[in-house]
């Protein structure tokens, strides 16, 4: 499973050195939360899969959706048991939607396996600029408020120390919204509403 952005790319963002053991697996599992995190937010893989075959229920009507974009190639059809032939029992049209050609597809519980290949292939530099910069921000942030968490002992909400006659002050850290007044590194924000707004083209609506 590939992460949509590395280390390099966060300390590049952030202008930092990431060299040392600690360092490397802190920002490694920053960047592995922020894939998560869009994957989830999209309700897809994103990455190039394939040879995937998955089964669906069948519906009825000419549409048939498939659940990862973009679609690659289909290479299979399979209904209730009988393989289609392209072209003359179904077609592959636009946002990964199969049509039936001549009928509707049947009625019935996991009976339509469909064998394609879908994704964006990421060691060939394919995936959107746009959902690699997202996942550069959300790892940043992620790795800045590790880094803060550390600094200040694990105490959420510390704005600074003193020395002569110890002295400490608080201050309140909110989290990922309105509702979420949670202090500490826990409550960073692992997508903002406006990089969720620049990924919405990419999510399957369910």
């Amino acid at each position: 499973m590939a992460d949509f952005c590395t280390v390099q790319d966060v300390a590049d963002f952030l202008q930092v050195d990431i060299n040392t053991v600690a360092q490397i697996a802190a920002a490694q599992q920053a960047v592995s939360k922020a894939t998560e995190a869009i994957r989830t937010y999209c309700h897809q893989y994103l990455e190039l899969v394939t040879d995937d075959t998955i089964t669906l229920d069948g519906r009825g009507g000419r549409r048939l959706h498939l659940p990862e974009l973009p679609v690659v190639e289909v290479l299979s059809v399979t209904e209730d048991g009988e393989l289609l032939v392209e072209d003359d029992d179904y077609k592959l049209g636009q946002y990964g939607i199969l049509h039936r050609i001549g009928r509707d597809w049947s009625v019935g519980i996991q009976n339509i396996e469909i064998g394609y290949s879908h994704g964006y292939d990421i060691d060939a530099g394919l995936l959107p600029a746009i959902i690699t910069d997202i996942a550069i921000q959300a790892a940043s942030r992620t790795y800045q408020a590790g880094l803060k968490s550390a600094e200040m002992d694990g105490v959420p909400g510390v704005a600074s120390y003193g020395l002569g006659d110890y002295n400490i002050s608080f201050s309140s850290e909110h989290g990922g919204g309105v509702g979420e007044g949670v202090m500490g590194a826990s409550a960073s924000r692992l997508l903002l509403l406006s990089e969720k707004d620049f990924l919405y083209p990419y999510r399957i609506k369910q």
